[in-house]
């Protein structure tokens, strides 16, 4: 078959512009529904979600990693039949699983919604239980692209599921508004876009393997040798199993988070109604920022797991290694600097497109920008460490990470004086155990951790520049402008303080060579833009 390969760093900067699009219709599609529907009705949406979340890591998050690392590793070693097999072989499996887990999440909408403490939530749960199914399907095709190094597929994918969740969950919230629709029934309006967008994303995945094979043109195999299916079942179940695990710890982790907020605050005196209202100012406003980042980060991730993987397979230790030092310092170039725009100016960035709850959630933001780097060193680390054919060790980490945002939710959330700021604080404590533990179990197995001074020192300082500048020129505009919390004149303040910030960090990333050469000729246009920038 024909194959379009592209660099780790292309890659994931094809990913990268995608995901940076989906957070621009994501917050097309939240911020005009919070305002519409109303934050608590926000917190029976985000009750459904979450549900879907942990069913979803339970029947596919898990495939398109390990999928993509069996069909790298083959087509390293010139195996061209076995990734046709290794394909069959995962649809086979995780299609009718996906089907069974809709089935459960249909049938028990009710019951689930009800054990989290949000028993209206149960028809939302209902309507986007067939989602498992198509994203069984998607997870198939993306593992397959992935493991090609041809993120296009992936991409275009994730843009369509934004989109269907766009226009067709605003589309109905509007339509059960004006029909006078209650809560409950909003909610299950809102999610049953984000169900039919995922029908879309399949059919346009159908459409596109069905069009590639028929353009399809040889490719030389290098090795005709092909495992039995029954082996390549074997190894696909044991990578993808103790990445599921992985992950489902964290989303039940999320689950059981969910109820301890919406229980422990009623057990400090707080109403359901109240309740939710904290609960969506953190899940929709704070956490939608913070996840922000993350999306990026994981572009980084998808796109290095492949790479790291084929390289270490055909035993290229030095491509291993160059490719680790290449995904960790982007990762701390976009998340340092994320996190302290969260920490600085939590509230005015929630102004700009908030008008309520701003209070409440600003302080919320800021413990979570302290998290930011953290999350994203997990998100990495776990990438290597699955390329690496080490996936039960992030295991390790992730229930502990879990246990402890466990029992610190338990105790804060249930102390008055801290209450929702709980939430933020153990996940940030979290976040930061498991990087740690991430950190160790990389060095110990490679003994190659990038240079702690191209990584982190010379990012680090850049942004504690950035961060004074930041700060600076929103007081003197806040001043000169006379500009009050929420006005436009608050909004100028804080536009025209993150391109200060932006332009501010950009000069000292080049002036502390926190960026070299070879990052920037690994993009796409990347020999022209690093002579512009005079980079040797």
């Amino acid at each position: 078959m024909h194959r379009k390969k592209q660099n780790f760093v292309q890659g994931a900067f094809i990913l990268l512009v995608a995901n940076l699009i989906v957070k621009v219709i994501g917050a097309l599609f939240q911020i005009p529904l919070t305002r519409m529907v109303g934050v608590a009705n926000m917190g029976l949406f985000n009750t459904a979600y979450t549900i879907y979340m942990v069913m979803l890591v339970v029947s596919s998050v898990g495939l398109p990693s390990s999928l993509a690392k069996m069909v790298a590793e083959a087509t390293a070693l010139g195996r061209e039949r076995e990734v046709r097999r290794i394909v069959r072989v995962a649809a086979c499996i995780f299609v009718p699983f996906g089907a069974v887990c809709t089935l459960l999440l249909f049938f028990g909408a009710g019951v689930l919604a009800e054990r989290v403490g949000n028993p209206g939530a149960a028809a939302a749960v209902a309507a986007i239980s067939p989602s498992v199914l198509m994203v069984s399907t998607l997870s198939v095709f993306r593992g397959y692209y992935q493991g090609r190094s041809d993120m296009v597929p992936t991409a275009v994918s994730q843009i369509i599921e934004a989109l269907g969740k766009l226009l067709l969950g605003l589309g109905f919230a509007v339509v059960a508004l004006g029909r006078g629709a209650d809560g409950p029934a909003i909610a299950a309006a809102i999610v049953l876009g984000i169900t039919i967008g995922e029908v879309v994303a399949v059919l346009y995945m159908l459409a596109r393997s069905a069009f590639s094979q028929r353009r399809a043109q040889a490719v030389h195999a290098l090795n005709d040798s092909m495992r039995p299916a029954s082996s390549l079942c074997k190894s696909l179940l044991a990578l993808t199993i103790p990445i599921t695990i992985n992950s489902a710890v964290m989303s039940v982790t999320d689950l059981i988070d969910l109820a301890l907020i919406m229980n422990r605050l009623q057990d400090i005196g707080m109403s359901e109604h109240l309740a939710n209202i904290n609960f969506g100012a953190y899940k929709t406003m704070a956490i939608n920022f913070f996840n922000l980042p993350q999306t990026l980060v994981t572009a980084i991730a998808v796109s290095a797991l492949p790479a790291i993987a084929g390289a270490n397979a055909s035993q290229n230790f030095t491509k291993v290694k160059n490719t680790m030092g290449t995904t960790f310092r982007l990762t701390m170039l976009i998340t340092l600097p994320a996190g302290a725009g969260f920490l600085l100016l939590a509230q005015p960035i929630l102004r700009l497109v908030y008008s309520e709850h701003t209070a409440l959630a600003g302080p919320l933001m800021q413990i979570l920008g302290l998290a930011v780097p953290c999350v994203a060193v997990v998100a990495i680390t776990n990438a290597i460490l699955q390329a690496l054919g080490r996936a039960d060790l992030p295991l390790i980490s992730m229930f502990a990470g879990a246990v402890v945002k466990l029992f610190m939710d338990y105790a804060l959330l249930g102390t008055p004086e801290v209450n929702i700021a709980g939430a933020p604080i153990s996940t940030t404590v979290c976040y930061a155990l498991i990087a740690a533990i991430n950190l160790f179990q990389i060095s110990r197995l490679t003994h190659a951790l990038p240079s702690f001074g191209k990584t982190l020192v010379r990012p680090f300082a850049a942004t504690v520049g950035m961060g004074a500048a930041t700060v600076i020129s929103f007081q003197t505009l806040t001043h000169v402008l006379s500009a009050a919390p929420g006005s436009a004149m608050d909004k100028v303040a804080t536009l025209i303080s993150i391109c200060v910030a932006v332009a501010v960090y950009a000069v000292l990333l080049l002036a502390l060579r926190a960026v070299e050469r070879e990052d920037i000729l690994m993009m796409p246009g990347g020999e022209k833009l690093a002579d512009l920038l005079h980079l040797k």
